[in-house]
C-alpha cells in the first residue's frame, strides 16, 4: 500500500517527522480519537506492518484496508479495492453483470450541474463567521474575502458540504465541478468533492460530475482569459488563490490540479494554456522537489521552471505579502 501517494491524492495530512514519527512511519491524526486527538498520533508504518494509535493501543491493525474505510468512510469492498486486496466478488456483481450485457430501454441525459442553494458568497451574514475566522486564521484578510466571489470560491453552512469553503470549477463558462475545505480541525477528511460516479452522486443526492476534478485545473476560465506575464502552478485550491491575490499587481496568477501529480487530460489543458504565458513557475509545497522534477519533466516542452518557497514556509497558501511572492518568482513580472 503506498500510503504518500493515497495521503497526497485525497489531501490528508501528514507528518514525516517529529516526537511521535518512528523511522520508516508516518503520522496522521487518529481517524478513531477524532477531535480528542490533539496532534497526529496514528503512526502507519511504509513498509506494510500495520498501524498504531499512540493514544489508544486499540485503534490499530496490520489490514490497510480497515484504516482506509475508517478513513474516506468508503464500503469494505471499496477499502480493499484500494488496498489491492480485492479477491471476492463484490456483493453488486450480479446487477453490474446484467447493467454489462442488457441494453438499457432508453439512454438517460446527463444533467447539467448547478450551483446548489446552499453555496453561498461571503457576506456579513451571521452563517458566515466561522468562515470568516477560518480564513483569517490563514493570513486572508476581509478584502480577501470579499474578492472570493470573483474566483467562484463560496462557504456551505449547510447541505452536503456544511462547514466547507467551496472552490468551484468552470470550464467555458459552465460549472463542471467542486471542491469543499473543512473548516473544523475534527473533521477525519479535509477535502469533499463532488463526485463522478453516478451511483455514488445517487446516494449523496446529487448530480455527478461530468469528469473527476482532477481532469480540470482550477480557476480555468481565468487563465482562458488571463493576460498576465507568469502562471504558478500549485498543489491546493489554497495556495493557487493565495498567489492569485498577491500576484495580481504584479501580472501574476495561478492554478492548482488538486493532487500531487498531473493527469492526461490536465497536461492536454496546460498544454493549451501555457505558451500564452512569459513565465511558467512550478510552486509545491515544502519537500517535494521529486514531484516537481517529475511534473517539469511532463512539462519539459514548455520551458516551465521550477521555484522553492522560502525556509519555514510549508505551502504557498502561507506567503503573506506580494514582496515575498516576488522574491519567491526571482524577479518582478509585468503585464502585457
Amino acid at each position: 500500500m503506498d500510503w504518500i501517494s493515497f495521503f497526497d491524492s485525497r489531501h490528508i495530512h501528514y507528518a514525516t517527522s517529529g516526537p511521535n514519527v518512528a523511522r520508516g512511519n508516518v503520522c496522521i491524526k487518529c481517524c478513531w480519537c477524532g477531535h480528542d486527538d490533539p496532534g497526529e498520533h496514528l503512526s502507519i508504518n511504509l513498509a506494510g506492518k500495520g498501524f498504531r494509535c499512540w493514544r489508544n493501543p486499540t485503534h490499530s491493525g496490520k489490514n490497510p484496508a480497515k484504516l482506509i474505510q475508517a478513513l474516506i468512510n468508503c464500503s469494505w469492498e471499496q477499502a480493499q479495492q484500494l488496498a489491492g486486496q480485492e479477491k471476492a466478488l463484490p456483493s453488486d456483481f450480479l446487477g453490474k453483470l446484467k447493467a454489462a450485457f442488457v441494453k438499457p430501454e432508453k439512454a438517460t441525459q446527463k444533467q447539467k450541474l448547478k450551483l446548489p442553494v446552499e453555496f453561498k458568497p461571503f457576506s456579513n451574514k451571521p452563517s458566515a463567521l466561522p468562515f470568516w475566522a477560518y480564513l483569517k486564521a490563514r493570513g486572508f484578510s476581509h478584502d480577501d474575502g470579499l474578492k472570493a466571489n470573483d474566483y467562484g470560491i463560496y462557504y456551505a453552512s449547510q447541505g452536503n458540504y456544511k462547514g466547507r469553503i467551496v472552490f468551484t470549477v468552470t470550464v467555458d463558462n459552465e460549472l463542471v465541478g467542486w471542491t469543499g475545505r473543512t473548516i473544523y480541525k475534527s473533521d477525519q477528511v479535509r477535502y469533499k468533492t463532488l463526485t463522478h460516479d453516478q451511483e455514488k452522486a445517487n446516494e449523496r443526492g446529487e448530480i455527478p460530475a461530468p469528469a473527476p476534478i482532477s481532469d480540470y485545473l482550477l480557476f480555468h476560465d481565468r487563465l482562458d482569459a488571463a493576460r498576465y506575464g507568469a502562471l504558478v502552478l500549485c498543489e491546493g485550491p489554497f495556495d493557487a488563490w493565495r498567489v492569485n491575490l498577491l500576484g495580481d499587481s504584479i501580472g501574476v496568477c495561478a492554478t492548482c490540479f488538486f493532487t500531487s501529480t498531473l493527469s492526461k487530460q490536465q497536461l492536454n489543458r496546460l498544454h493549451s494554456i501555457l505558451p500564452r504565458f512569459g513565465r511558467k513557475v512550478l510552486l509545491l509545497d515544502e519537500g517535494t522537489f521529486a514531484k516537481s522534477a517529475k511534473i517539469r519533466a511532463d512539462l519539459v516542452t514548455l520551458d516551465v521552471e521550477v521555484c522553492r518557497l522560502p525556509i519555514g514556509i510549508k505551502d504557498p497558501g502561507e506567503l503573506l505579502s506580494t514582496r515575498v511572492l516576488n522574491e519567491v518568482l526571482n524577479k518582478k513580472i509585468r503585464r502585457y
